[in-house]
């Protein structure tokens, strides 16, 4: 056996964020910060979920085209979009899209584009997500 049951060691376990994510978890919601809290970490995780598929075509389109071109643009406002709103999506737009922190997207910069990690978990704290 892997481990204990419902533990990290455990393959089959699943988390409860997971649970609640999946529909599983109504009764949490009937709970008020509960609710609340599985909010966020639901959107976290599709948030998440969103960049890890969104960084490989921005990086192969950065590779093959013009950043000007309207598909990096699309892909750009889309993988700003997964970082949290409000400040954290300021400085991850100016950190790593196109150096400004608000206006119209329409001159990506390659070199921030190239910067951003594979994973977004290695992406410094307040520029992709804040802590609960």
């Amino acid at each position: 056996m892997a481990g204990n049951q419902n533990s990290v060691d455990d393959p089959n376990s699943v988390p409860w964020f997971d649970l609640s994510c999946k529909g599983l978890g109504a009764s949490i919601s009937k709970i008020p910060l509960a609710g609340f809290a599985a909010d966020i970490v639901c959107g976290r995780i599709q948030a998440r979920d969103d960049y890890m598929r969104i960084h490989p075509l921005l990086m192969e389109n950065v590779d093959l085209k013009n950043p000007n071109a309207r598909t990096v643009l699309y892909l750009c406002e889309q993988i700003i979009r997964t970082a949290e709103f409000g400040a954290c999506r300021q400085n991850f737009r100016r950190h790593y899209i196109d150096g400004k922190n608000s206006g119209p997207l329409t001159n990506p910069q390659t070199a921030l584009i190239k910067k951003l990690p594979q994973d977004p978990k290695n992406i410094t704290f307040g520029y992709w997500a804040a802590h609960f």
